[in-house]
């Protein structure tokens, strides 16, 4: 009998996928995702994947874990080591996905194909995908405004969520795909709300030093800010890679400082 390990989920976030955002559980350490609901929505028969999944244990990393399943419930899920999903779907026979699907997964591994030949005959392989602009992220600037005057958050708790929920360090990093994706899921927690944790009410007052510290702290953070602000120009004349970070960190945390 096939023995595998069953693990217990720290914690579940989203990630961009192919221009999809799929559910992960991280588990020491390791982030997987949940086979079951991507094998469906690829349109392929469920109980043949598992079998090849349980068949390859030592190839893919295979453990079950307990996860909330899309029903709400606790269930013990087959999960993929999420830096394996790409070989697993490389390894996909395209007959046999969703025929309005099949030319994107071919599209894909011509992709793969692309990128092995590159890193093993010109030691590198670069991804083509073209990041946002700072117009481009406009947009994403504006429902973050509207989300702190609605929602009374921070600036820097309204970016977290995003950062979290596309598994981002910066708006920045997103794709062009996912700035829509960003504005809806900003409209949705302004309109339908989500938990955001509960705040407890400090009562600790500053001490003198301590408010002194803070400050100092509030005059460097303002001076950097206006640095960023003074260098954007001439970086994005030289169409430095640096232009962008540089509007967003002179921007993103105005109306905080």
């Amino acid at each position: 009998m096939t023995s595998i390990a069953i693990l217990e989920a720290v914690n579940t976030s989203y990630v961009p996928f192919n221009g999809h955002q799929i559910i992960t559980a991280m588990a020491a350490g390791v982030a997987y995702v949940a086979m079951k609901p991507i094998v469906e929505n690829l349109g392929m028969s469920w109980s043949t994947q598992q079998t090849k999944l349980m068949k390859q244990l030592q190839k893919f990393n295979c453990v079950h874990m307990n996860m909330v399943a899309a029903d709400g419930k606790l269930r013990k899920l087959l999960c993929l080591p999420l830096k394996k999903l790409n070989g697993w779907l490389f390894s996909i026979n395209p007959e046999k996905v969703r025929a309005d699907i099949r030319d994107k997964l071919i599209q894909y591994q011509e992709e793969c194909f692309t990128v092995l030949y590159d890193y093993w005959t010109k030691g590198k392989a670069e991804n083509p995908r073209k990041k946002t602009s700072v117009d481009e992220r406009t947009p994403l600037r504006d429902a973050v405004n509207m989300l702190v005057s609605k929602k009374h958050l921070m600036y820097p708790e309204a970016y977290a969520m995003i950062h979290q929920r596309f598994n981002v360090e910066s708006i920045e990093e997103l794709d062009a795909s996912q700035i829509p994706q960003a504005v809806e899921y900003i409209h949705r927690v302004v309109l339908e709300g989500e938990f955001i944790g509960k705040r407890e009410k400090k009562t600790n007052e500053l001490s003198a030093k301590e408010a002194n510290s803070l400050v100092w702290l509030w005059d460097y953070a303002n001076r950097s800010q206006e640095l960023f602000r003074e260098l954007y120009p001439a970086m994005k004349q030289i169409q430095s890679n640096y232009s962008g970070k540089c509007y967003d960190y002179g921007h993103e945390f105005s109306y905080v400082i």
